[in-house]
């Protein structure tokens, strides 16, 4: 498990990581295992490289073995987002959650 996910969760931190080779701003919001035994990151991202390059966000789920080192960027979050689900379908064994 991945302490420092689950300590930004907690406490509501943004956070700044590498994924797919490309910077990626998230306010993280569930942490877990997939029923194939996957563990993921399920966020709202709100900056940094998207697929449809329009600077247009959503959620987002990372597969936590694709994430670089995880910063703190010095800026929290403090509400749910538009579709949040404290028990996400694809995630069946929660680890933390906002």
């Amino acid at each position: 498990m991945n302490t420092t996910i689950c300590d930004a969760i907690r406490d509501g931190e943004i956070v700044e990581f590498d994924y797919d080779g490309m910077v990626r701003i998230v306010e993280p919001f569930i942490y877990g295992l997939t029923s194939g035994g996957v563990q993921v990151m399920k966020g709202y991202q709100i900056g940094g490289y998207n697929r449809e390059n329009d600077n247009s966000y959503d959620w987002v789920t990372f597969e936590v073995n694709q994430i670089g080192t995880i910063k703190f960027i010095g800026k929290k979050f403090t509400t749910k987002r538009d579709g949040y689900m404290k028990q996400s379908e694809d995630i069946k064994t929660v680890y933390c959650k906002f």
